[in-house]
C-alpha cells in the first residue's frame, strides 16, 4: 500500500526522449503525474506556504457557527 501511494504522489516516470543521430542528450526523465495528484501537490503547497491563514480562517467560521 506504501508503494502505491508513493507511485501516485511522484508519478510515473517517463523518459527524456533523444535523437540517437543528434550530437546533444538530455539525462533526466521527468515524473507524468495523475491529475488528483496534481491537484493534491496544489493543496499541499497551499497549506504549507499558508498554513497560519488557514488556522485562522478556519477558527474564525468555527467562532461564527457556534457564536449563537
Amino acid at each position: 500500500m506504501k508503494q502505491l501511494l508513493k507511485r501516485w504522489w511522484e508519478g510515473n516516470y517517463v523518459p527524456p526522449r533523444n535523437d540517437p543521430n543528434d550530437s546533444v542528450f538530455i539525462l533526466q526523465g521527468d515524473y507524468d503525474k495523475h491529475w488528483t495528484s496534481k491537484v493534491a501537490h496544489a493543496l499541499a503547497g497551499f497549506w504549507l506556504k499558508y498554513w497560519q491563514w488557514c488556522m485562522g480562517f478556519g477558527l474564525a467560521v468555527i467562532g461564527l457557527i457556534f457564536r449563537h
